[in-house]
């Protein structure tokens, strides 16, 4: 940071923008791998993201 004051909004916007660029270039386009586990954690307490990435990987370990 350099202590200069930030437009979240305007950031997410340029966030957005980048991400559809990259989903839509002709050469290796931007997406998730086929076996990606998605994970919303918009709404989570940091406590409860790790538990949730933990039970995902323990999951995903029990499968091998």
């Amino acid at each position: 940071s350099l202590g200069l004051p930030a437009d979240w909004s305007a950031i997410l916007e340029q966030i957005e923008a980048r991400d559809k660029q990259d989903e839509g270039r002709a050469v290796d386009p931007l997406r998730a791998a086929p076996d990606a586990v998605k994970l919303d954690t918009t709404a989570m307490e940091p406590d409860a993201v790790l538990e949730a990435m933990l039970d995902a990987v323990g999951k995903w370990r029990s499968r091998k």
